[in-house]
């Protein structure tokens, strides 16, 4: 069975809840506004470490990684990912933290915006705590590595080091990475950092999977075509520039095609849009399809993603 570790965070998911019809009245105050909250749990690595899970069922293997504190909320967000099909048995829980919280805001077209609470989250501390060398001797089994820009954001340097040097060697023994930009300006200290940092990582990639509006916010290509030109420089051998509903292009063997996408006709809340096309295209890439079908699968996942609210929500499979 192939078998993948994701590396990164999840925090509390804040939402308003819906409560229309309900006779429910608000809880907690916003102005002079009362309004209830839901609380879930989410994280742009593990959305897609939840998603990849509902798609391959006992297929594919799939763990999270990441640190979170020894409180009952940890505790409950572990149970949570195990009852999700998502192995947990290389999460670290640090005593006395407590995990990130994050608030999501929409507006009348479902795009969101986010408020953060995440500056002592445990997750930081990855890959240079004293489980660091346990943790890498059992990823260094895995058959695929998946992070993102926003996990090298949050590590500490020193932990930032260790895992692109640990890149190295998991690849130098026949692993495999695939890496998302998932460029958030405030994680970063600047502009130049998260370009050094960013372009190290798609150096490291097997499978790059970026979107075009990341690309150009932060390193102003002026096309698609531009930007696949830009990584595939770097060395990643296949590139899935995600463009929202427009075609999405896919370089690949030394070409690059575009495939045109049918664009959502129901969009309540584009949370996790990006993050649950990465599961259903690794979910079919993973399991041998060509990429005219994991360009579907990736489309498909999200469109039912976005038609409902919240980074996690229950998505009928993908079938091939």
């Amino acid at each position: 069975m192939t078998s993948i570790g994701i590396i990164g965070e999840c925090m509390i998911e804040l939402s308003r809840a819906d409560v229309s019809g309900t006779g429910v009245s608000g809880a907690g105050v916003s102005g002079h506004q009362g309004e209830l909250y839901q609380k879930r749990y989410g994280g742009d690595t593990y959305n897609t470490a939840y998603y990849l899970a509902q798609c391959a069922k006992s297929k594919i293997d799939v763990s999270y990684i990441t640190a979170l504190g020894d409180d009952a909320i940890s505790d409950d967000m572990i149970a949570t990912f195990s009852a999700a099909g998502v192995k947990t048995d290389l999460i670290e829980q640090i005593p006395g933290a407590v995990p990130g919280l994050y608030a999501i805001q929409t507006d009348e077209h479902g795009e969101r915006s986010f408020l953060y609470w995440r500056s002592e989250a445990p997750a930081r501390q990855l890959f240079q705590t004293q489980q660091s060398e346990a943790l890498k001797s059992a990823l260094q089994k895995k058959d695929w590595l998946y992070f993102s820009g926003i996990t090298l954001a949050i590590l500490y340097p020193k932990g930032r080091e260790a895992l692109f040097d640990f890149c190295q060697t998991f690849r130098a023994q026949g692993g495999k990475i695939a890496f998302d930009i998932n460029y958030r300006p405030r994680l970063w200290a600047n502009e130049d950092e998260a370009r050094s940092v960013i372009d190290r990582a798609y150096t490291v990639c097997d499978l790059a999977l970026p979107s075009y509006d990341d690309e150009a916010l932060l390193f102003k290509v002026s096309s698609p075509q531009s930007a696949i030109d830009r990584i595939t420089k770097l060395g990643a051998k296949e590139v899935v520039l995600k463009n929202g509903a427009e075609e999405i292009y896919v370089h690949s063997h030394s070409q690059t095609e575009k495939h045109d996408i049918v664009p959502a006709s129901d969009v309540k809340d584009t949370t996790s849009a990006g993050d649950s096309f990465n599961a259903g295209y690794l979910y079919a890439r993973l399991s041998d399809q060509n990429i005219s079908t994991a360009v579907k699968t990736g489309s498909d996942l999200a469109k039912q993603v976005i038609a409902q609210t919240g980074a996690i929500v229950p998505v009928t499979p993908p079938t091939f």
